[in-house]
């Protein structure tokens, strides 16, 4: 059975500013997550759109959730890249009733992502109402985590029972060339590198998705103190200090965007360090 492509949309959804990664790391590919569409006022409506409770407290038993929402630049982008394709519509969605919905089943929802209770769930499903760029998403994309579409959650509710999710996989994300990149099992695009990480303001988010993606080690520059020697590139972005670049270059080592670590979890694989304008630590729009 083919897998269905969707074409997403939302309304009416608010957003926790608290989620977006730090100034100058590059709001626009990684936003934040909202929670979702306003509950409709009519019971019978709300089970029509969102699926009722579960009926069995058992339904999502021995499952983890992370749950996320994408952005309005998310939803714009991906209707642009999915015009011309044939969509299937997908309903509305409530992040905080969802999440009921799966605590009601027995599901294990996790507020954050956390690598080592993912692994001790019989299964971890990250669920959104389309493929998006927040922390989650990415931090699921570089764990192997499938990204599954709420639409999911609706369909086991009304017919009580644990469909297969694999049928409602989102995709890994927007490649380059404004093609959808389908969901790829856990891959090491970063194998063996080491990796020091230059930004003004903290970058663990960063540094946990060059490790997930197989990173041997990340350092983190400080300012009092020298780089190691032994590395392989930097991650940085145009705050990147002129000692750093010139040391950099002293070493013929690659400075590259945050850009090139996402567009090599999207896609799966490592991308050339020069392939991409975008991937330059100065780029501008």
């Amino acid at each position: 059975m083919p897998l269905p492509v969707y074409s997403w949309t939302a309304v009416g959804q608010s957003v926790d500013s608290s989620l977006y990664l730090p100034v100058g790391q590059r709001l626009d590919p990684c936003n934040t997550s909202g929670s979702g569409t306003d509950l409709p006022s009519d019971p019978n409506d709300l089970v029509e759109t969102h699926g009722p409770l579960p009926t069995s407290a058992s339904l999502f038993l021995g499952y983890a959730f992370l749950l996320t929402t994408s952005s309005e630049r998310d939803r714009e982008t991906n209707q642009l890249v999915s015009e011309e394709d044939e969509c299937v519509q997908t309903a509305p969605y409530n992040k905080q009733y969802t999440e009921n919905q799966l605590e009601a089943g027995g599901g294990f929802v996790l507020q954050e992502f956390n690598e080592g209770q993912c692994k001790a769930a019989y299964q971890s499903l990250l669920i959104a109402d389309q493929h998006c760029r927040t922390r989650k998403y990415l931090l699921c994309l570089a764990s192997g985590i499938p990204c599954v579409s709420h639409m999911w959650v609706r369909d086991c509710c009304h017919d009580n029972q644990l469909l297969n999710y694999r049928n409602y996989l989102l995709p890994a994300g927007v490649g380059l060339e404004d093609r959808i990149m389908e969901w790829h099992p856990r891959r090491s695009p970063f194998e063996a590198l080491k990796v020091l990480l230059v930004f003004e303001e903290p970058s663990e988010f960063w540094a946990n998705l060059l490790r997930l993606g197989g990173a041997t080690s990340v350092c983190h520059h400080r300012a009092d103190s020298n780089s190691p020697d032994s590395l392989d590139l930097v991650v940085t972005n145009r705050s990147c200090p002129l000692s750093v670049l010139k040391r950099a270059a002293s070493l013929d080592l690659p400075v590259l965007s945050p850009e090139w670590v996402i567009q090599s979890l999207i896609s799966g694989q490592r991308q050339g360090y020069s392939s991409h304008d975008q991937f330059r630590h100065d780029y501008s729009p």
